[in-house]
């Protein structure tokens, strides 16, 4: 995983609960990278969910709902390093095809090595959009706190939810965003 994503989730931490949680959660965690992130190193996937499970144990809250606080978070941090031209989609659904068709391929040309989710879009309406999250890394709720960060950026409300999701057992993560 790109190191952004670990000094984001460091600066997320450390805003909510303060540098000594932070800290505890690298003495406890016992990583290979020491909890030492550049963002434009490259760190085994299993050190974000070693955090992400202590901030669960000491915080009492469930994985799902630090994914999702952590993706609505960091919407906005990754926004301003979006690529240009990035900022020019103003509407959520215009925005989350960007992802998969312009942003995405802009962030493989720079970081060529980057594994990156993909969304196969299933259906669309005015008000409602459906897509396949595909990723090995299976951070749908993530995903889902994006969405709603991105909701908050353009100031649409929607509500997302996922009638199938590969946590409850199902073959796929489905995403369905509704505009309201």
């Amino acid at each position: 995983m790109k190191g952004i994503v670990f000094v984001k989730f460091n600066e997320f931490i450390e805003e909510l609960w303060g540098d000594d949680f932070w800290d505890t959660l690298l003495n406890e965690a016992e990583l290979p990278s020491e909890g030492i992130y550049t963002s434009v190193g490259t760190y085994d996937d299993q050190e974000l969910f070693t955090l992400i499970q202590l901030v669960v144990e000491k915080k009492g809250i469930s994985s799902k709902d630090a994914q999702f606080a952590f993706g609505k978070w960091v919407f906005k941090e990754l926004y301003n390093v979006a690529p240009a031209g990035a900022h020019d989609f103003k509407d959520v659904f215009e925005f989350l095809h960007a992802v998969q068709n312009f942003i995405h391929v802009e962030v493989k040309k720079l970081n060529p090595d980057a594994l990156l989710p993909e969304f196969e879009f299933l259906s669309e309406t005015a008000n409602t959009l459906s897509f396949n999250y595909l990723s090995p890394r299976k951070l749908c709720f993530f995903c889902e706190g994006i969405v709603h960060g991105l909701a908050e950026h353009t100031g649409q409300q929607v509500t997302v939810s996922q009638p199938e999701c590969e946590h409850e057992g199902d073959s796929r993560c489905v995403l369905e965003v509704v505009k309201i």
